[in-house]
């Protein structure tokens, strides 16, 4: 009967290990197709839902339907033929630049007489071929607006305004009482007409001169 050595006996536990150690290995090789698979579809799947409020709020600062298209299309009206920029109708309205040009390369595809003088630059191109509206209600007055108007009316009512306010200038709900039309209108020409006109002074917040 052979004693075994203190080598054999190191040999069979090495060899008892390999065992146990590809064994494991055989589990995680296993393992590791799933864990590829859960974590490829980590992030797929619907977006978690807005909470109530959340959908609530959404709601309430949604803007009307057509309102955008009003205000984009009287501020092309009063641009006239220098057109306005993307970037300060944004200001003016109070929206991002996003949605406006979101806005140019959709809806405004649909409406003929927007054309585009260079990227983010557009103005009304012949005559303003704005959809005829439905006619307001018997006995309901319609608010006038220069929105109808000949392009270039609301710069020569502006102009004709601060031409006789003198040094103290007119706020711009000043001028747009004088020029029958409603402060947005007024707000918006400022910020992309009236830039043009070097003699048009700011004397202090919405409020504007003519340097003499």
């Amino acid at each position: 009967m052979s004693i075994p050595t203190p080598r054999i006996e190191r040999l069979k536990s090495l060899l008892a290990l390999e065992e146990k150690r590809a064994a494991l290995q055989r589990q995680i090789d296993e393992l590791q197709p799933r864990i590829s698979a859960i974590r490829d579809r980590l992030f797929d799947g619907p977006a978690p839902s807005p909470s109530r409020s959340t959908s609530r709020t959404a709601v309430r600062r949604r803007t009307p339907r057509g309102a955008l298209k009003q205000k984009v299309l009287a501020a092309l009206e009063s641009a006239g033929s220098a057109g306005v920029r993307v970037t300060e109708l944004a200001s003016a309205l109070g929206t991002k630049a996003a949605n406006l040009h979101a806005w140019f390369h959709s809806t405004a595809k649909n409406i003929p007489g927007i054309a585009r003088i260079a990227g983010g630059h557009y103005r009304l191109h012949g005559s303003a071929a704005r959809p005829a509206t439905a006619p307001a209600p018997t006995g309901t007055a319609r608010p006038t607006k220069v929105t109808g108007a000949k392009r270039g009316v609301l710069t020569e009512k502006i102009l004709a305004h601060l031409g006789g306010a003198g040094s103290a200038g007119l706020t711009i709900k000043e001028l747009a009482e004088k020029a029958g039309t409603n402060y947005r209108n007024v707000a918006v020409w400022f910020a992309t007409t009236g830039k043009k006109f070097s003699k048009i002074k700011k004397v202090r917040p919405a409020t504007y001169r003519l340097a003499a």
